[in-house]
C-alpha cells in the first residue's frame, strides 16, 4: 500500500470522530444522523483527501505556481531552471516536458537535456533512498522513495523506473509491517475510541481497514477484534447499516448540488437513496424530502 493511500485511511478514521452525534437509535449510531447536518461534507471530503504528506510536497512547490500560467516557452524555460535550483523537480519537469512537447523548436533541445539530466538525478536520489533500506532505515527510505515517485511524475523514462521499483519494494514482505505499523496502530486507536463511545458501528469499520494493513502488528490485533464483532449479528447488521448511510450521505450530498442545474438526475440520486437507506433514517426522510421538493418544481 502506498503512503498516501494509507494516510488517506487515517483521514477517514479521523473524519468518523468529527461526525455530530446525531439522535442515538436502537437500530445503530449513525441511523439518526442528517446528511443536512453540516458534518458530512467534512466527512468524506477528508475522507478523500490525499495524504498529508502529499499535500505539504505540494504545498512547497506552491510559491512557483505563477510559473504555470507563463504564456511562453522562453518564460517557461526561466521558470523550470528557477524551480530545479530551488528543489522544486515536481514543478520543474511539468515545465520542461511542456517546451519539449510543443511544437516551437527554438527550446525543445535545452528542454530535453534537462530532463534527461533530471532523470539522472532522480537515479542519483534512488540510490541514496535504497541505501537507506539497506542501513535498516525503513521509514525514512520510503518516505524518500514515495516523494521521488510524486517529484520526477513528468520525467520522461525516470518515472517509469521509480515507479515500478517503489511497488516492488512495498510489495516486499520484509518491509510491508514496518511500513504498515504506524497507520494500523492510528486506526487501532481511533476504533477503540468508538467502541469506548458505544459507537460499535463506526469502530466495526474502521478495524476493517486496520485489518487490512496486516501483517503490521496493530493491524493484527485489529484483525482479531473484527472477527470478535463479526461473530455478533447484531454488531454486523449496525455496521452495514452505517456503511450504508455513509454511502447515502455521500449520494445525498451530490443530488443536492445538482438539484438547480441537472434536477432529473438529482431526483435519481435521491431514488436510489430511497431504495438503499434504512427505512426511518434520517438520510431516508431527507430523500424523501428532496425529491418532493424536486417534483415541486
Amino acid at each position: 500500500m502506498k503512503r498516501w493511500q494509507g494516510l488517506a485511511l487515517i483521514g477517514l478514521a479521523m473524519a468518523l470522530l468529527l461526525l455530530p452525534a446525531g439522535r442515538v437509535d436502537a437500530r445503530g449510531h449513525m441511523h439518526g444522523f442528517s446528511p443536512r447536518g453540516g458534518g458530512m461534507g467534512a466527512v468524506f471530503g477528508i475522507a478523500m483527501a490525499q495524504a498529508r504528506a502529499r499535500a505539504a510536497w505540494e504545498a512547497r512547490e506552491a510559491a512557483a505556481e505563477a510559473a504555470r500560467r507563463v504564456k511562453n516557452n522562453a518564460q517557461r524555460m526561466t521558470y523550470a531552471d528557477k524551480a530545479r535550483k530551488e528543489g522544486k523537480p515536481r514543478l520543474a519537469a511539468m515545465l520542461y516536458l511542456r517546451v519539449a512537447l510543443a511544437k516551437e523548436k527554438q527550446y525543445k533541445a535545452a528542454a530535453k537535456k534537462a530532463l534527461t539530466s533530471m532523470a539522472a538525478d532522480g537515479r542519483a536520489e534512488m540510490k541514496k533512498a535504497d541505501d537507506l533500506l539497506s542501513k535498516g532505515q525503513v521509514a525514512e527510505a520510503f518516505q524518500k522513495l514515495d516523494y521521488l515517485a510524486w517529484a520526477y511524475e513528468n520525467v520522461p523514462r525516470f518515472n517509469e523506473e521509480i515507479v515500478s521499483h517503489v511497488a516492488k519494494l512495498h510489495r516486499d514482505p520484509q518491509y510491508k509491517a514496518e511500513l504498515n505499523e504506524s497507520d494500523a496502530g492510528q486506526l487501532l486507536a481511533e476504533a477503540k475510541k468508538h467502541e469506548d463511545k458505544q459507537e460499535v458501528c463506526c469502530a466495526f469499520l474502521i478495524y476493517e481497514e486496520a485489518a487490512k494493513l496486516v501483517p503490521a502488528k496493530s493491524a493484527k490485533v485489529a484483525e482479531e477484534r473484527l472477527a470478535q464483532l463479526k461473530a455478533d449479528p447484531k454488531a454486523v447488521a449496525e455496521a452495514e447499516e452505517c456503511r450504508a448511510i455513509r454511502e447515502c450521505c455521500r449520494i445525498f450530498h451530490t443530488a443536492e448540488l445538482l438539484e438547480k442545474s441537472a434536477p432529473d438526475r438529482a431526483a435519481e440520486l435521491c431514488r436510489k437513496i430511497v431504495s438503499q437507506s434504512p427505512d426511518g433514517s434520517e438520510v431516508y426522510k431527507c430523500a424523501r424530502e428532496e425529491l418532493a421538493k424536486i417534483g415541486r418544481r
